[in-house]
């Protein structure tokens, strides 16, 4: 039981701080911030060609995506610096 001096959250309150981004994405999510499609990172999962850095989560491939932006880094120094 809320008592009269325990405040209520606002719903507004939620919107001025967003949930911050999850850090670990699913395929879907990695394929949307690398700009390739999901198939692209499945492939590359079992054909080891780019090695985007991912977990293995259970059966679930997830992606860390600070691990995946250094990768992108590490790969595309000169389109990074500015």
């Amino acid at each position: 039981m809320r008592t009269a001096s325990t405040p209520h959250p606002s719903p507004a309150a939620g919107l001025a701080n967003p949930p911050p981004s999850p850090a670990l994405l699913d395929t879907a999510e990695a394929a949307a911030l690398l700009h390739c499609a999901p198939r692209t990172l499945a492939l590359d999962r079992v054909r080891n060609r780019w090695r985007v850095p991912f977990l293995k989560v259970g059966r679930l491939a997830r992606y860390d995506r600070a691990a995946v932006l250094r990768w992108l880094a590490d790969r595309n120094p000169s389109e990074l610096v500015g």
